[in-house]
């Protein structure tokens, strides 16, 4: 297929920002999401102490790393890696294009990174129900995502090494989307990590994409592979941000 370029702008208004950082998008990349925004506007509002190093897990076109880099942390050596080259490339030219040495390679979760050890991780790796994610608009049939049939397997996966990652004080930020097995992300964060703290969540309907097949939905719902709740007439699901950290 043929690529076609666009643009993404990230702007928190609540935050200060007067102007809107802008990178380019990939029809060939998975875009930002919703997601993104809240994932780096929790960051934002609470990451601690002095980062020296952070990393941008699935960075995708490498908005979380420039927006880091630009907005929270000039003074850090900001890593970002993805399993796709595409992606890799296309944050390389986005840190470029702001003026920003970012550290971008390719690479499976943790691979690129042996031995490397980081203040901040935020992690931004698929974690939707693979049969979601395929009805869904996020993930159109060339965008890989491969999360497996309750949407776990990255978040678990990553949660499991994280650790070895971290300085000791470090912190590791991801997303849980009610649209894959919260449970069981949550209990391999609890096994791994001294705490996990809940410290945002936005609730959405389900779109126009979505809802022609709730009746499957709450199939996967009742296997608990997914969590979906109803509010007034509304069946809606959930992005959550959590933080994890090893400090006594």
């Amino acid at each position: 297929m043929t690529s076609r370029s666009g643009t993404f702008a990230y702007k928190e208004n609540r935050l200060g920002d007067t102007q809107a950082l802008i990178v380019e998008t990939s029809s060939e990349v998975f875009k930002p999401t919703s997601t993104t925004n809240l994932l780096l506007k929790t960051v934002r509002q609470n990451v601690r102490g002095t980062i020296n190093s952070a990393l941008d897990l699935g960075c995708g076109c490498g908005i979380i790393a420039v927006a880091l880099a630009k907005l929270v942390m000039p003074e850090a050596a900001v890593c970002a890696s993805d399993i796709s080259a595409k992606a890799v490339q296309l944050a390389t030219h986005n840190a470029k294009s702001h003026q920003l040495s970012i550290d971008c390679r390719t690479g499976s979760m943790f691979a690129p990174w042996a031995e490397q050890k980081f203040d901040l991780i935020v992690n931004d790796v698929a974690a939707m129900a693979e049969p979601v994610a395929r009805l869904s608009r996020w993930y159109p049939p060339h965008i890989a995502s491969a999360a497996g049939d309750d949407g776990s397997r990255w978040t678990v996966d990553i949660l499991s090494r994280a650790s070895e990652f971290l300085e000791n004080q470090g912190q590791l930020f991801f997303p849980v989307l009610t649209l894959s097995n919260e449970h069981k992300i949550l209990e391999m964060a609890n096994a791994q990590f001294a705490n996990v703290e809940l410290l945002a969540e936005e609730w959405y309907p389900l779109g126009s994409y979505l809802l022609p097949h709730l009746e499957f939905l709450l199939e996967l719902r009742s296997s608990g592979k997914i969590s979906i709740i109803k509010r007034d007439s509304r069946w809606c699901w959930a992005t959550k941000i959590y933080r994890a950290t090893n400090d006594k």
